[in-house]
């Protein structure tokens, strides 16, 4: 996942990030060892110092960042138009903002897995800084000038294809952003941007509070009948360290949707599904309006520079060209889909029946949970209990190591990490991690034994982590002079696993697994990206590429093949049966047209309202229209369910703004890349070979459909995603 702000940040990071190393081209503003203590939040030598990450070292950090910034920019201004080249003009640009870049990826990151007030506080305020600073360069007309004159053709013919194609995306980048505007018109947009920055701060503020603040306490364990015992217990443990008699269901360790799906009492399960799919209706906590004075506010500013709407200024980065464009291939996806959809709903629908004794044509939203945890029990008959005993976490890991290995040519080592409170110092043979539970980790190319990155893994749910889990760019490393790698890229992976039970190792489901290799094929893609300008990293590809690697990623963790290599018992250390593994295979093919059906109803839903919130949504409910508009890939509701655009912080709070749709676009590209390793060899490391340098190491040097063409010989195959998960009726 790419994080929030980027909308506001983006010509800063991802597509404008072109640089080379600022100590290389400035020498002036080279970092030093006593610049990096007063600011430890900008680029330097050795490992990241985590204790001295404040909230208010931040915002020091960040105003000297823009200081620096500013003075930077101004001394660009001394060129004259005829001397503008790529490296005095472009490169300057992106050096002089190196700092900003440096204190946001970092303040960001930690907004996510150490939130607090002072975190939420600081961050609001930095990124006012960097809106207004982004804002500057933007509007600045000399540097607009100097720009074009660098960007004359006798003036780029020389330059290399990565850097040809950076001018391109650069100046494109300066357009879409209001370089041509009218001063009137720049004053506008700027408002604007700081007003949708605000909207998504509180849109995804109401989110975290209402996780933080929602419970549900039950006294009479008759109210919770159905409910299995181990969950049980986590419900009685949990209301006794919040000093209360009962159970205790929260949020904030997802135990409501357990209780949805196993529990009899209906009442007990709708006020779950009140709390895990009503966000907060009715409450403070209410996203709704936001989400009208956002798509205003969106809706203008698209306008403003010359788009018809939202999604058409967000695909104009994207494989797709068009908000029209996406929403016609997730409606045709819709359809494609439908006939294997309906006929799982009739499966879904019987079992429910027969196991209740009822005889319906509808579900209440609250009862949808049940529903699919009866169909997915019958349809896997042989019973995958006790599965996890076979998923040790440090068994896991190895393995995800070790496919990645062999596949790629890179080996890992972890590093010795410490937690150290401000003030303390680290000792030389440690590295600092941000919470005693975090790991961190080299990883090297196995010929050259060149290091490529270091990554930290956070894996284990607390309270003030980010619910979910993700792959965050921390430091994107500054390519050497001729492209050479001169320092290892900086990344962290990020889940909400069960914590480690008393007397017990670290056990993963499945599903937990699937997770770990998902977020992993977006680590290898940001780690492995060897490419001549920083900007051109995985962090600056069309963001409906961006899921392909981790998508693809994922068909290893359903491999009996690849599972077979590091399956083992935590306590006999027996390999899992061949035909355990079989049958989990066999096993993906259940609920699979209702689960893309639901990410295809919120891609669709988000698509709608980026492209007709005036026609379809304004002045309406936002439950009954997002019922209406998905009422064809939904559950047959007996009444009204509440919108998942409530709960969509990708959409709203972060980087997936009518992007939502690209997880489907992912999908159907890692499919059909998937038949090339089904075909040759699921380890087969002349694939992987391939695989790293025509997608990992090219980052955004080349268009993305080029890219995938350089690996695969041809255009995606688009019914390639309907066969491989037997969707295909």
């Amino acid at each position: 996942m790419k994080n929030s702000l980027i909308l506001i940040i983006s010509a800063l990071w991802g597509s404008f990030a072109l640089a080379q190393t600022v100590a290389e081209q400035m020498p002036q503003v080279a970092v030093t060892a006593q610049s990096a203590a007063a600011h430890p939040f900008f680029r330097s030598e050795g490992g990241l110092k985590w204790s001295a990450l404040t909230a208010s070292q931040a915002l020091a950090d960040a105003r000297e960042a823009v200081r620096l910034t500013r003075e930077r920019v101004q001394a660009i201004y001394s060129i004259a138009p005829e001397d503008a080249t790529f490296d005095n003009t472009f490169l300057a640009v992106e050096e002089a903002t190196d700092e900003l870049q440096c204190v946001m990826m970092l303040m960001m990151h930690l907004s996510y897995v150490a939130d607090s007030a002072e975190n939420r506080a600081a961050m609001e305020e930095i990124s006012a800084l960097m809106s207004d600073c982004t804002a500057e360069i933007f509007s600045n007309e000399q540097l607009w000038h100097l720009m074009q004159c660098a960007a004359t053709p006798e003036k780029t013919a020389g330059l290399s294809p990565a850097k040809q194609r950076a001018v391109k995306q650069l100046m494109q980048i300066f357009v879409d952003n209001g370089a041509n505007l009218s001063a009137e018109k720049k004053a506008l947009k700027n408002e604007l941007e700081k007003e949708m920055m605000m909207l998504s701060l509180a849109y995804d503020k109401n989110i975290q509070d209402f996780t933080q603040n929602w419970e549900l306490l039950i006294t009479d364990v008759a109210e919770l009948d159905g409910v299995p015992d181990n969950v049980l217990l986590m419900l009685q443990n949990a209301a006794k360290e919040a000093g209360l008699e009962g159970y205790l269901i929260t949020l904030r360790d997802e135990t409501a949707p357990m209780v949805m799906a196993f529990c009899s009492v209906e009442q007990t399960r709708k006020k779950c599904w009140e709390g895990v799919y009503g966000y907060g209706v009715g409450t403070q906590y209410d996203n709704a309006p936001v989400i009208a004075a956002l798509m205003e506010k969106r809706q203008a500013f698209a306008e403003l520079l010359g788009f018809k709407n939202y999604a058409d200024y967000e695909a104009r980065t994207r494989m797709v060209q068009h908000g029209d464009e996406a929403l016609a291939f997730v409606d045709s996806l819709i359809a494609k889909l439908k006939p294997a959809y309906d006929e799982e709903l009739r499966g879904i629908m019987k079992s429910y029946c027969d196991a209740l004794g009822k005889n319906c044509a509808h579900l209440t939203p609250w009862d949808e949970l049940q529903a699919l945890g009866i169909y997915n029990g019958h349809k896997n008959a042989a019973s995958m209990v006790g599965l996890s005993a076979y998923f040790k976490s440090t068994d896991v890991l190895n393995g995800l190591f070790s496919v990645y290995s062999n596949l790629l040519g890179v080996s890992f080592k972890q590093l010795p990490a410490v937690c150290l409170k401000p003030g303390e110092t680290c000792p030389e043979d440690k590295v600092e991690v941000w919470h005693p539970d975090v790991k961190c980790v080299a990883m090297y190319d196995t010929a050259t034994g060149t290091q490529l990155g270091v990554f930290y893994l956070d894996l284990y749910r607390r309270a003030d982590k980010r619910a979910g889990a993700w792959c965050a760019q921390i430091r994107q490393a500054n390519p050497g002079p001729n492209g050479e790698i001169v320092e290892p890229h900086v990344a962290a992976l990020m889940a909400n696993f069960d914590p480690k039970v008393k007397g017990m190792p670290n056990l993963f489901s499945h599903e937990d697994v699937i997770v770990l290799f998902h977020e992993f094929g977006h680590l290898m893609h940001h780690l492995l990206s060897h490419t001549e300008l920083k900007g051109h990293g995985a962090m600056g590809v069309a963001w409906d590429f961006n899921e392909f690697p981790s998508t693809l990623s994922e068909n290893w963790a359903w491999s009996p093949e690849v599972l077979a290599t590091f399956a083992r018992h935590y306590k006999t250390r027996k390999p899992c049966p061949q035909s355990v593994l079989e049958r989990l295979a066999e096993s993906r093919s259940v609920l699979q047209a209702h689960i893309y059906m639901e990410t295809l109803r919120r891609a669709k839903l988000d698509l709608e309202i980026h492209i007709y919130y005036k026609d379809k949504f304004k002045g309406r409910s936002l439950d009954a229209v997002s019922a209406e508009l998905a009422a064809d890939c939904q559950l047959p509701y007996a009444s009204m369910p509440y919108s998942p655009l409530r709960n969509l912080p990708h959409c709203f709070a972060g980087g997936y703004a009518a992007g939502v749709y690209s997880y489907l676009w992912s999908e159907v590209l890692a499919a059909d890349a998937y038949t090339r390793f089904a075909e040759e060899g699921m380890l087969n490391p002349a694939i992987g070979k391939q695989y790293r340098e025509t997608i990992l190491e090219k980052g955004d040097s080349l268009p993305a459909d080029e890219l995938y063409r350089m690996f695969m010989g041809r255009n995606p195959d688009e019914d390639a995603f309907l066969k491989v998960h037997k969707l295909n009726r």
